[in-house]
C-alpha cells in the first residue's frame, strides 16, 4: 500500500511538473495620455510593481502574470473599444480600470455580459454602485467625499455654496449628491454652472457665479481643468473660499497656478498611516524601481491588482470564473491603502478627510 501511495505521489508530481506554464493575462484600461494621464500612469506604475514582484517569485501556481495596458485617454468610446479587444481578442481573465467614471460606465455592460471582473483603482461616481455584479472598486464612492465635505462645511457654519462642475458622469453624480444632501445641513446650493471636459476657458461661467458672491465655491473637475479655473478665478478677483474634490491633489495644478491655489480645501480618502508595513514596503520598492515616491492612486493601482491576485489564490482557478468566485470571498485583505472589503455592490468603504494647500504643499487640514 505504501509503495502504491508513493508511486501515485510521484506520478502526480511528474504530471504537474510536465504541465506547461501559461500566461495569466489581465487587461488594464487607463488614461496614459490626456487630461488624466498623471493618475493613469501613477496607477500603471503601481500595477507593474506588483506584477514584477509576483513574477519574480514564480508567478501564480507557476504561471506568470502579463498585464496588457491600453490607453483610454479617459474617453468612454476608447475605453469601450479597449474592453472589447481585451475580452474577445486578448482573452484576458480580468480588467483593471478605469480611474475615471465615464469610461468605466461605458464598458461595464460588456464586462457584465461576458462575466469578466473589473476592478477600478479610482473611479468614484455613485452610479458605479449599480454598474453590475462584476464591477468592483478599491476607491470609495463620491458619496463618502460629499458627506465629508458637507460635514466640514457644517462644522465651519457655512450656509451657502455655489457649484462649478464638469458635464460628465463624474460631475453630474457629484452635483446630484450635493444638491440632494446639503440642504439637510441647512447649506443652500445657491447656483451652479457646468463646463465641458478639457475646457480651456470658463470665464463666462465664473462671471455668472461671481454675481451671487458665494462664500464657498465648490469645484468638480480634473487637474488640467482645475488649473484653468484657479487661474481664471484669480484673474477675475473672485474672493470665494474654493473647495474641491480629491482629484485636486495633483502636482500639475500647483505647477501651473503657483500661489493662486494656496488655501484651496478639498476632500480626500484617508490613506494608511506611517505604521502600515505594507505601504512602507510598497513605498520603498516603488522608489527603488522608479526613483520617485508614489503619486496619487499609485497604491490603488497596486491594490487593484492585489485584489485580482488574491482572488486567484482563493479560488485556485486561473480563469474568469475563478476570479469572480475568489473576489466574493475576500475578507479583510491587507492592502497598501488599508483593509479591503467589498460590500454587496462591489464598493469599498473608506473614511475621507479634509486637506488643503499650504505653502505650496498638500497637507491635512483635518482627518
Amino acid at each position: 500500500m505504501k509503495k502504491y501511495i508513493a508511486f501515485l505521489f510521484i506520478a502526480l508530481f511528474c504530471i504537474n511538473c510536465g504541465k506547461k506554464a501559461e500566461l495569466i493575462k489581465i487587461g488594464a484600461i487607463l488614461p496614459l495620455s490626456g487630461d488624466l494621464a498623471t493618475y493613469g500612469n501613477n496607477a500603471k506604475r503601481g500595477i507593474e510593481l506588483l506584477q514584477d514582484e509576483i513574477n519574480n517569485k514564480g508567478g501564480i501556481q507557476g504561471n506568470k502574470i502579463e498585464v496588457i495596458f491600453g490607453d483610454s485617454k479617459a474617453l468612454p468610446t476608447t475605453a469601450l473599444s479597449l474592453a472589447q479587444k481585451f475580452i474577445f481578442e486578448d482573452k484576458v481573465i480580468a480588467i483593471i480600470g478605469e480611474v475615471a467614471s465615464s469610461p468605466l460606465l461605458a464598458f461595464s455592460p460588456i464586462a457584465n455580459q461576458n462575466k469578466i471582473v473589473v476592478v477600478s483603482p479610482a473611479a468614484s461616481s455613485p452610479k458605479i454602485t449599480q454598474a453590475g455584479e462584476y464591477i468592483y472598486r478599491v476607491w470609495p464612492s463620491d458619496v463618502f467625499e460629499v458627506n465629508r465635505m458637507m460635514e466640514y462645511l457644517s462644522e465651519v457654519k457655512a450656509s451657502e455654496v455655489s457649484v462649478l462642475y464638469v458635464n460628465n458622469d463624474y460631475g453630474l453624480a457629484m452635483y446630484s449628491e450635493i444638491k440632494d444632501k446639503f440642504p439637510s445641513k441647512n447649506i443652500e446650493v445657491k447656483n451652479a454652472e457646468t463646463f465641458n471636459q478639457n475646457s480651456t476657458d470658463v470665464r463666462a461661467q465664473l462671471l455668472k457665479l461671481k454675481i451671487q458672491h458665494p462664500k464657498y465655491l465648490y469645484l468638480i473637475g480634473y487637474p488640467s481643468e482645475y488649473a484653468v479655473i484657479i487661474r481664471q478665478i484669480h484673474e477675475l478677483g473672485i474672493q470665494s473660499t474654493i473647495i474641491a474634490t480629491s482629484s485636486f491633489e495633483d502636482p500639475t495644478i500647483l505647477n501651473l497656478t503657483g500661489k493662486a491655489a494656496e488655501g484651496v480645501i478639498y476632500s480626500s480618502p484617508i490613506q494608511t498611516d506611517s505604521t502600515n508595513s505594507i505601504y512602507n514596503y510598497f513605498k520603498k520598492e516603488y522608489y527603488a524601481k522608479y526613483s520617485q515616491y508614489p503619486g496619487l492612486v499609485s497604491d490603488y493601482g497596486y491594490d487593484a491588482l492585489k485584489v485580482i491576485i488574491k482572488s486567484l489564490e482563493i479560488s485556485g482557478q486561473a480563469d474568469r470564473q475563478g476570479i469572480k468566485q475568489g473576489i466574493d470571498k475576500i475578507r479583510n485583505l491587507d492592502g497598501c491603502t488599508g483593509i479591503i472589503n467589498f460590500d454587496k455592490n462591489g464598493d469599498i468603504i473608506k473614511p475621507a478627510g479634509i486637506k488643503t494647500i499650504k505653502n505650496g504643499k498638500f497637507v491635512w487640514l483635518e482627518k
